[in-house]
């Protein structure tokens, strides 16, 4: 349903559908580390923002050739989109939000720990050449959880 209680015509159900695989599409490039496929999820002057997380703000191409580094601490990644919330509010533009956990495997002194980063996703999405793509994507983050590593995470972030 959408906000005023109507089930959605055939083809915003199709929208709905290609933005939510946006947001799986994004939690996999990531999870793989293919920052190019990232890269492309995004219009070129979309503003990616992370800051809540102790990371950095700018456009796809800033963000895409940061993430090597920001992420060589983590020996895996997996993140889970869920409740997603998209309002449209024209043919071609949608606003939303979706809640992330992001689970991150990473080494403190030699031994494994488990870092999780709960956060929702504030987005705005475009349609371009037939295909939906971010256009903002604003990280606000909820909560860090974990051992040692966590600890000295929660010391970065604002």
């Amino acid at each position: 349903m959408n906000q005023d209680g109507r089930i959605p015509d055939e083809a915003r159900q199709g929208d709905i559908l290609a933005i939510e695989d946006l947001a799986i599409s994004y939690a996999h490039a990531v999870d793989d580390r293919d920052w190019g496929r990232w890269e492309a999820l995004f219009t070129p002057d979309a503003v990616v923002d992370y800051t809540s997380a102790g990371g950095i703000m700018g456009n796809p191409a800033e963000l895409a050739a940061w993430f090597p580094e920001a992420f060589a601490a983590f020996e895996w990644c997996m993140h889970s989109m869920s409740t997603h919330e998209i309002r449209f509010s024209g043919e071609d533009e949608a606003t939303g939000r979706v809640h992330v956990l992001n689970r991150n495997g990473v080494r403190v002194d030699g031994r494994a720990e488990i870092l999780d980063i709960g956060a929702v996703y504030q987005d705005r999405y475009v349609r371009r050449d037939g295909r939906w793509l971010f256009a903002e994507r604003i990280e606000h983050t909820r909560y860090i959880d974990g051992g040692k590593f966590a600890e000295m995470l929660k010391g970065t972030v604002g």
